[in-house]
């Protein structure tokens, strides 16, 4: 319901984060590319592959990866940090590094960590192994059953808008004559075709080529200048214009959705997943108070305190 800019303008600035995952995800894999493989970034013999990209890039959740491709600029930065940070490593593999004393403790006690994580981590996955078919249908109706107070789905609208922009700074006689210009646009639409006059007059590009619709949003998603006019509207019904921070909004409500409890169906596969996650944390549980139950586990408090008071 928001104009093009003010939607941009609340986008949440995931990209540059997905980006610092992407460029630690690449550390080494320069090397691994493939004779074959375009290239896609070069600092001399350092090279970034167009399919190692293109991998890191598919393993990543939709909307990251749009974000991730639709900052060209962060992404080409991403690359020069990358190769930098390539060609540092083989800087320092080439003066030995790894081999000085105080590097070498480092990385020993880091495997020996990763190691001691992995191990335990793949046993305890072992130990919690649970039969595919659990959770039955009986447990996941008792679980539906007991989680459905919190299994409201709010009321939605399905709603198209015409959007009029005012100019930035405009004073009280520009925004006057865009709010009749805006109600103009709005006994049109109540005579017409909205769709058509969407496409031709909305100044909001993303629901304008889709003949002003927006989608279905529950009244708490919407701007609040527009969320009483909405849910006083009937199916087919045009507002008058709404006026909001950066213009006026005509208004159509398409359809509504009244408020309902989800059904068992559209919870089912998170249920599901939810109960095996839950009963494998209560196997792992149960496993290590076996293991080291209290009662067997002493702890000498005069050595702990003096451990807690060398720590600020």
């Amino acid at each position: 319901m928001k104009s093009n800019a003010k939607t941009l303008k609340c986008l949440k600035p995931v990209a540059h984060a997905v980006l610092g995952v992407l460029l630690a995800s690449l550390v080494g894999a320069a090397a691994a590319q493939g004779a074959s493989d375009p290239v896609v970034a070069r600092l001399g013999a350092v090279t970034i592959g167009q399919t190692e990209v293109e991998r890191l890039l598919q393993g990543m959740p939709d909307a990251e990866r749009a974000a991730v491709k639709g900052n060209r600029a962060g992404v080409e930065s991403w690359l020069r940090q990358r190769v930098a940070s390539e060609a540092l490593l083989r800087e320092a593999q080439s003066k030995n590094w790894a081999a000085r004393p105080e590097v070498k403790s480092r990385i020993d006690a880091s495997v020996r960590e990763i190691t001691a994580r992995i191990v335990s981590g793949t046993y305890l996955e072992s130990i919690a192994q649970l039969p595919a078919g659990y959770p039955s249908d009986a447990e996941l109706v008792a679980a539906y059953e007991q989680a459905k107070p919190g299994l409201n789905i709010p009321a939605t609208y399905r709603v198209s808008q015409i959007f009029l922009a005012t100019p930035a700074g405009a004073d009280a006689a520009a925004v006057a004559k865009v709010r009749d210009e805006a109600k103009r646009v709005a006994a049109q639409a109540r005579q017409g075709d909205f769709a058509a006059l969407a496409k031709a007059r909305s100044q909001d590009p993303r629901s304008a080529e889709r003949g002003g619709d927006v989608g279905a949003l529950p009244l708490e998603q919407m701007l609040p200048e527009m969320r009483e006019p909405v849910s006083k509207l009937k199916a087919g019904q045009v507002s008058d214009p709404v006026q909001s921070e950066s213009g006026f909004h005509v208004i159509k409500l398409v359809e509504s959705q009244a408020a309902r409890t989800a059904t068992l169906e559209e919870v089912k596969p998170r249920l599901r997943l939810a109960l095996r996650e839950q009963r494998q944390q209560d196997m792992v549980r149960d496993y290590l108070a076996k293991l080291a139950p209290e009662t067997s586990v002493s702890i000498d408090n005069a050595a702990l305190d003096a451990a807690l008071q060398k720590v600020n």
